[in-house]
């Protein structure tokens, strides 16, 4: 059974105009994570781009890559993914064993990170679902009555911050179990970390820069 791929990519962004369109290194940023998706073997993947954009489309047919139009209902700012997936499994009407959520503005992953994902899934059968993380060492906390409550004790060092862990966006891999019939959140997901891997989940243009000081540091490691 194969697996599928999703790429959700909508028009609206408000940080950043047509963020999944910004050219990084001359390729717009969601080629990235088709070029990536595509490296996949079609006998065991399948690939969607599910949007509201035409120049993405656009993109996707020269790619020869699967374009599912995204409807306004679920095209909001505040549309849960998991409502993207929903519609998306019901559109492709065919039976997967794990959805794949690659997110474009997350374009930097291993060629292995899949594979691994799927293979801790495979094993751990009491998981439902898996995502990509990466270990915080920052300080945070919250203003109650403008008065700073820290998370933390105020004598603790950076280097000392343990089991602090935040979505890279690189991978999300859920069991097509929890979207055949109705909606199902998962309930028991899998946290893959990776200790030494770049990652950069675009939400600004400070951003874009990191991004493309990564991307040229590792051509020349080619």
């Amino acid at each position: 059974m194969k697996n599928l791929i999703i790429i959700p990519a909508r028009k609206g962004s408000k940080r950043i105009k047509n963020k999944n369109l910004v050219k990084i290194l001359n390729k717009p940023l969601i080629k990235w994570t088709i070029d990536y998706a595509k490296s996949f073997e079609k006998r065991k993947f399948e690939i969607v781009v599910v949007s509201d954009c035409a120049k993405i489309k656009k993109i996707c047919l020269s790619e020869n890559i699967f374009f599912l139009e995204r409807p306004k209902s679920i095209s909001g700012d505040f549309t849960s993914m998991h409502e993207v997936i929903f519609y998306t499994y019901r559109k492709m009407n065919k039976k997967y064993k794990y959805i794949i959520l690659l997110q474009p503005t997350s374009p930097l992953r291993s060629s292995k990170l899949i594979y691994k994902g799927i293979n801790i899934l495979n094993k751990q059968e009491n998981f439902d679902s898996l995502i990509h993380l990466s270990n915080e060492n920052s300080f945070t906390g919250k203003i109650i009555n403008n008065v700073w409550k820290p998370d933390y004790n105020i004598n603790t060092r950076t280097q000392d911050i343990k089991n602090k862990f935040v979505p890279t966006g690189n991978l999300f891999i859920y069991r097509s179990s929890l979207y055949i019939k109705k909606l199902r959140l998962p309930k028991k997901t899998y946290g893959l970390t990776s200790y030494d891997q770049k990652w950069v989940d675009i939400d600004d243009y400070e951003d874009i820069l990191l991004l493309e000081y990564y991307l040229k540091n590792e051509y020349k490691k080619r």
